[in-house]
């Protein structure tokens, strides 16, 4: 009960001080008072350490099975092992918002410290004021009607109902939300800096740099967030696939286009040293449509296997989602004349090609945008029920993903200044041939599929070219030197290009070759299915305090023993179903009992899938998640700016710039 008070405690200062904290730097912002930045700040700092107190004292509750709080009975149980209890704070609505404020708190800790040495501290309030507010309105709904520290009326019960039986199967579920939140939570820093850069027209190149960084850190964090939701519906939700078009996942996608289209514009406008209308936009759209993801997940709005509550909090999100796109509408109609118009443009075939691949990635967005929302809005209009499917994303998405890839393969070849398009074709002859070679190979091995034939040959351009740009940038280095050359923020954008195409092939070929299908064997009986050999062994059942397991023995081939089962944890009534995955370079073989035997020398009916080189498209993701860590804390060689040298390296910079 003692967690109860003191995280309603926490939350109350927090809220007192965040107000004042935020007041305090929008006066410093408009009078320029360097003694008020520091009241504000400090205030600031306090509000942000009671809201730590309020996390530490939930997690505490949760690890300590305190069953007074509402919050903890509806999501924790005795017997919930200590991970997934402490996942527990983040599983319903009241934790993840609690979650959200405790991210942007620590997000304003570290740009504190960023800006602590600024001399231009009137920006840096700005910045900071704005940060508060957001702050400021997550804890007020919290404490208003998402709290999650009220107390059980009457006798508190003796346990627990235990967290959502789909959040208690994979270790997972303890990094993929604070990764993501991290990721959308962090959209609010550029932004913030952004519009507090323009409002007071300093765009000079150390507010720039603090712009690309923070955009860099949050795309890297809900990139792989994604990714890790990905993972987990592969591995959890047993149907054998990784994305489905779900509400929830588009919404997330969503911003981390907006950042990535940001990112393309930014390596022009690092060269030039100015910011875009086009810039500014897409920073401001990342943060509303993080807004927007959140307000889809936790509204209860759309039905979706990733948002685990319901509530009526749609109404407040979307006032700060509609009084964010107010903001940097009028900012950025007031201060019109800080934009440099058509630079982007100015930056020869190379400034054009990404300026393109920007717009590809938006184009990508809106289709999204709209297929995910259609239906609610459809549904207010009509009253009709209509669903929006893989069908209609894969028509638009697909070959707009092809031509982002293209583009990839072309601009890192292309020259900042004017060339024609036969040097450009002498540049690409040799990765051109490569990609020509796979498609013959590939049409000679009756493969149809034109996504798959297109992501192949441009997957394979993209390798060639980048690994080989990468090469020579290293060897071109002195003997001494090439080892930091790999860890620099010079290859980053070489190594992101490299990740995306290793993507592109897996998922590629996943969706082309998988196959998915049932087998009826009977114990000890062995079969071949889509080529894969599976032997039934038979069935066991496994009890521990948190689950009770039906399990099923299955041999694959030579890669051992693997055991699909079906799982019932807790109170929760309603068994769910774990699958067994046989991973290699080359396949998946991904089991699930889809009709358990009655007795335990009936038949049983298993699920195979087997998916061909998805192995790839996780490595890939991995891959690209170590190129964007490159950029952001990787060894710097050269200052920013262009240089002879950078014009001449073919990838460096093609997607982050060398500085990150």
């Amino acid at each position: 009960m003692i967690q109860g008070a003191l995280g309603t405690a926490g939350l109350v200062v927090a809220l007192v001080f965040g107000v004042v904290g935020t007041l305090a730097l929008g006066l410093a912002s408009a009078r320029g008072r360097r003694p008020l930045w520091d009241v504000g700040v400090r205030l600031l700092v306090v509000s942000v350490s009671a809201i730590l107190v309020a996390v530490v004292a939930l997690e505490d509750a949760f690890v300590s099975h305190d069953f007074a709080l509402r919050y903890v009975v509806e999501n924790n149980a005795r017997e919930t092992p200590l991970i997934f209890s402490l996942s527990g704070m983040w599983s319903a609505l009241q934790g993840s918002l609690l979650l959200w404020a405790a991210i942007e708190g620590l997000a304003i800790l570290a740009l504190v410290v960023v800006l602590r040495r600024s001399h231009d501290s009137t920006v840096a309030a700005t910045a900071l004021a704005l940060l508060g507010g957001v702050l400021v309105f997550f804890v007020a709904i919290i404490l208003g009607a998402a709290n999650p520290f009220v107390l059980i009326h009457g006798a508190v019960p003796p346990d627990g109902q235990g967290p959502n039986p789909l959040l208690q199967q994979y270790p997972l579920v303890l990094v993929h939300p604070p990764l993501l939140y991290g990721g959308l939570v962090g959209t609010s820093v550029p932004f913030a800096l952004a519009t507090a850069s323009v409002w007071h027209r300093r765009l000079d190149d150390a507010w720039l740099r603090r712009i690309r960084h923070w955009s860099l850190a949050s795309w890297v964090m809900l990139g792989t967030g994604i990714t890790l939701g990905a993972w987990w519906s592969y591995q959890v939700l047993g149907w054998g696939g990784y994305w489905a078009w779900d509400p929830v996942e588009n919404a997330a996608l969503l911003p981390w286009l907006t950042l990535a289209a940001y990112l393309h514009v930014a390596v022009a406008e690092r060269r030039r040293r100015t910011f875009s209308a086009s810039g500014y936009g897409l920073v401001a759209a990342s943060f509303a449509l993080s807004i927007l993801t959140t307000y889809i997940t936790r509204s209860g709005v759309l039905q979706s296997v990733h948002a685990f509550s319901d509530s009526r909090l749609g109404t407040e999100l979307l006032v700060l989602f509609g009084a964010t796109v107010a903001l940097a509408v009028v900012v950025a109609l007031l201060r019109a004349e800080v934009f440099v118009q058509g630079q982007v443009l100015r930056g020869g075939s190379r400034g054009l090609l990404l300026s393109l691949n920007a717009a590809v990635l938006v184009l990508v967005g809106v289709v999204v945008l709209a297929g995910t929302i259609f239906p609610l809005i459809d549904y207010r209009l009509t009253g009709a029920s209509v669903n929006v499917g893989a069908p209609f994303f894969d028509r638009f998405v697909v070959p707009l993903a092809l031509l982002a890839l293209g583009l990839m393969a072309l601009a890192p070849w292309s020259r900042w200044r004017s060339g024609s398009l036969d040097e450009l074709a002498a540049r690409t002859l040799v990765p051109a041939i490569a990609a020509a070679g796979v498609l013959l190979a590939a049409v000679a091995l009756s493969v149809r599929s034109f996504a798959t034939l297109g992501a192949w040959s441009l997957a394979t351009f993209v390798l060639t070219s980048t690994v080989a740009g990468l090469v020579r940038h290293i060897l071109a280095r002195p003997r001494g030197r090439r080892l930091r050359a790999v860890v620099s923020r010079n290859v980053a954008g070489m190594v992101v290009h490299i990740g995306v195409a290793i993507v592109a092939v897996g998922m590629a070929s996943a969706t082309t070759f998988g196959h998915q299908g049932e087998v009826r064997l009977a114990r000890g009986q062995s079969t071949t299915v889509f080529g894969q050999q599976l032997t039934y062994r038979g069935v066991r059942t496994v009890v521990t305090p948190q689950k009770t397991s039906f399990e099923a023995l299955v041999t694959v081939g030579d890669q051992g023993t693997y055991l699909p089962a079906i799982t019932q944890f807790g109170t929760y009534t309603t068994p769910v179903g774990t699958p067994a995955i046989a991973v290699s370079p080359l396949r998946d073989v991904y089991l699930t009992i889809d009709a358990p035997p009655r007795t335990s020398t009936s038949p049983i009916t298993l699920g195979v899938v087997v998916q061909p080189l998805i192995f790839w498209l996780w490595l890939g993701a991995a891959v690209v998640a170590v190129g964007g860590v490159l950029a952001v804390v990787g060894i710097r060689f050269e200052p920013a700016g262009p240089s002879p040298e950078r014009r001449s390296e073919p990838a460096v910079g093609a997607i982050v710039g060398a500085d990150g």
